[in-house]
């Protein structure tokens, strides 16, 4: 293609299905003249990914060359920096394509070079586009999964059936419609559509009125359970409330019962706090946290196995637990389910984020951390066990106010909302300080990710004070931040909630920030215990001194600015635990 339009062919006559050229969006002026590029153009990245979505929905993907003026192939150059281009089509549409700068009679150029997707991929306008000829055209989701499986055949989820519309469940097309009609962005299906054009354009009826496995095991009725709720008083107490059988119903169906019945375990709970603080009612857990838990063992179950997802209520501890058959697949563990992402079966993925019950692919989970962290509750659990199964935990309750109350003084407000900041402040609610390389593992991102978070975080405000502060070679929370927890509740209750344990401590609480200091530094001064623990530098120095006599620490060489501590024989014979 280079060496076409190099050689005077126009664009019309050169691009190709899998190869078109652009000119980036937003660089003419007044009269059309071009303006010079910039580095990071919004509205060439919004253009682009549009344009990566289409080729992504094209079978064998695709390539832009970015940089040619459409009408007359002149070469215009393209200034965008390709890994931000990268990532900005990425936030937009979920793809990352690779972008390449070539050079072209001195003009830099970019190619950006879209992979076949796996699932039907919408574009800033909410519609399914693919190429045809040298155009992007739309399609519905029915005829990419028709020419998906025809090409590849590998999802069983896309397999047609023997199954008809007409054997759709009229509650399954009921429930269909309750959820569609909770959204009103782009694509939403009317509630007046027909059944046919509601099955159509959820991709899951082909042109002969057959349905998809996935429509099938969604709309059609079963034979069995395929969700099994209960709920108890405590671990291995008594039942509350025994599992239904739901054979007979569709998926859909048994889906939306299990909502309504979870709905009315995870009760509200009154809030009011001190000083102002707003009066306020919440579920005993967060419910888009709940609904994440229950539709991703749903969704990424492994559906050759007969089990059902069991879902278990403990009433006690304002717990659910959602055990799912199959376990982990496509790369992905307990340690890296904030980062990595792969569906088992991408077209029942797609079926249930077309009926708005899941998020694009992934961000539930970030959402499900999110949403308990900034409440004040446990992080989620989530483990592999024989069999294989994933089993997935909640455990809520009466949220910490003080915690909310920081969180909601967070600026910017989108910060709120953010996962990365949310954990950082979940972690230093407990530890005294933390590390980029501590936080590779809390964040599941890598080094370079980590210190990009760490630096969003630092940005942020708590009113006109900084979240955080950089003290040596950690972080900390800033004293505008832990004076906005402790102005919800007195520090005896903020304990209670393991909430700033290491402020004020007593000897044992010095002794655990001591070790943590000290397995990562060779000295430990009593500033630094000051600057930790909030305590004045006589106090600190005092408790310094008390671990001493101890024999947890020994008086380093040096006096005056250059006193210090190191670990005695006693700290170094004890295991590290974190405070």
């Amino acid at each position: 293609m280079l060496a076409k339009l190099h050689a005077g062919v126009l664009p019309d006559e050169a691009e190709r299905q899998h190869v078109d050229c652009k000119e980036e969006a937003g660089r003419r002026g007044a009269g059309g003249v071009l303006l010079p590029g910039k580095p990071q153009n919004l509205a060439a990245a919004d253009q682009l990914a549009s344009e990566v979505a289409c080729l992504a929905n094209t079978p064998g993907g695709g390539a832009l060359i970015v940089g040619v003026e459409d009408s007359t192939g002149r070469f215009l150059g393209a200034a965008l920096e390709e890994d931000w281009l990268r990532h900005r089509i990425y936030e937009r549409v979920g793809l990352a394509p690779a972008v390449e700068a070539v050079t072209v009679d001195g003009m830099r150029l970019l190619v950006v070079y879209a992979a076949e997707a796996r699932e039907p991929v919408e574009d800033l306008k909410g519609r399914i586009r693919w190429r045809a000829g040298g155009h992007c055209e739309p399609v519905d989701r029915a005829e990419w999964w028709l020419h998906r499986q025809n090409v590849t055949g590998h999802d069983p989820m896309a397999a047609v059936t023997d199954h008809t519309y007409l054997e759709v469940s009229p509650g399954a097309v009921a429930a269909a419609q309750r959820y569609l009609s909770s959204s009103s962005g782009p694509g939403a299906t009317p509630r007046s559509a027909s059944v046919r054009d509601l099955l159509n354009s959820l991709g899951v009826l082909r042109p002969d009125g057959k349905l998809s496995q996935a429509g099938a095991l969604t709309f059609c009725p079963a034979d069995r359970t395929y969700l099994s709720l209960s709920a108890i008083d405590v671990e291995g107490g008594d039942v509350l409330l025994p599992p239904l059988d739901l054979s007979g119903l569709s998926l859909l169906e048994q889906v939306a019962a299990v909502e309504d019945r979870l709905d009315a375990l995870n009760t509200s709970l009154r809030l009011e706090g001190r000083q102002g603080f707003a009066v306020t009612s919440v579920r005993r857990l967060p419910e888009g946290a709940v609904r994440e838990a229950v539709l991703n063992g749903v969704v990424h179950r492994d559906w050759m196995q007969p089990d059902p997802v069991v879902i278990t209520w403990i009433d006690a501890d304002s717990a659910v637990q959602v055990v799912s058959p199959g376990g982990f697949v496509g790369g992905m563990n307990a340690g890296n389910v904030l980062t990595q992402r792969y569906a088992r079966y991408p077209a029942l993925a797609d079926l249930f984020r077309a009926l708005h019950l899941v998020e694009k692919q992934g961000l539930g989970v970030d959402r499900m951390y999110r949403d308990m962290v900034t409440l004040g509750h446990r992080p989620p659990v989530l483990v592999e066990e024989e069999g294989p199964r994933v089993r997935v935990r909640l455990t809520g309750g009466r949220p910490v106010l003080p915690v909310m109350n920081l969180v909601t003084r967070i600026q910017p407000n989108i910060r709120q909302r953010d996962v990365r900041v949310a954990l950082i402040v979940y972690t230093l609610l407990r530890e005294p300080f933390v590390t980029a390389e501590r936080l590779t593992g809390v964040l599941q991102r890598s080094s370079d990710e980590t210190a990009e978070a760490l630096e969003a975080a630092a940005e942020c405000l708590v009113g006109d004070e900084p979240l955080l502060a950089h003290y040596k070679d950690v972080w900390v929370l800033s004293d505008a931040a832990v004076a906005a927890l402790e102005a919800v509740a007195d520090r005896d209750e903020l304990r209670r909630r393991g909430v700033l344990p290491y402020i004020k401590p007593d000897i044992t609480g010095a002794e655990a920030v001591s070790r943590k200091w000290l397995s990562i530094h060779d000295r430990y001064t009593s500033g630094d215990h000051a600057l930790l623990t909030g305590l004045t530098t006589t106090g600190a120095r005092g408790q310094l001194e008390r671990l001493e006599r101890d024999g947890l620490l020994i008086r380093g060489e040096g006096a005056g600015r250059n006193s210090h501590f190191i670990a005695g024989p006693g700290l170094k014979q004890t295991p590290d635990s974190t405070v």
